[in-house]
């Protein structure tokens, strides 16, 4: 799973250091080199970047980037929850989309036979498909969440993407 997951960026990791004791960003450990992951030891909830946005109908060629994402979910305080929380950086784009689709899949799999749920910030729509498919060795029912800001119903000039 490491060999997919690249840290944090310096500059989040930088702003970090700037927040209020007792925000999220002060609780959850965060992969911040490259090589070495965070103990997952009693995680119940990974965070984790996908940087994957080739196949958004809207694509043009922009790369995505989750800094301000995390800058502002680092300043948030945690409820009165006991999970522990752990945030494991991006998988960068692979050379096609299918790699980017075949590292997806390889985290969310490791993750879920460790009973740790992941929490993705995505590029595009048709990563939902690749997540689905990490809990094909679960053999139990799977309930998934996307949140977007609209409905894509899709338009008849084009194929289904998502």
């Amino acid at each position: 799973m490491i060999e997919f997951l690249s840290p944090v960026s310096k500059k989040i990791i930088a702003h970090r250091e700037i927040l209020s004791q007792g925000v999220l960003g002060k609780e959850i450990a965060i992969h911040t080199k490259k090589g070495s992951l965070p103990n997952l030891k009693g995680v119940q909830f990974a965070l984790f970047g996908v940087k994957e946005n080739r196949n958004d109908v809207n694509y043009m060629g922009a790369d995505v980037c989750f800094d301000e994402l995390r800058k502002a979910l680092y300043a948030l305080y945690p409820g009165n929850w006991p999970q522990k929380v752990v945030d494991l950086g991006d998988i960068e784009k692979g050379e096609t989309v299918e790699d980017s689709y075949f590292a997806f899949r390889a985290v969310s799999e490791a993750l879920l036979k460790k009973g740790i749920i992941p929490i993705v910030f995505g590029g595009s729509q048709d990563l939902l498909f690749p997540m689905y498919r990490s809990y094909d060795g679960m053999g139990k029912m799977v309930n998934l969440v996307n949140v977007d800001h609209r409905f894509d119903l899709g338009d008849a000039e084009h194929p289904i993407s998502n």
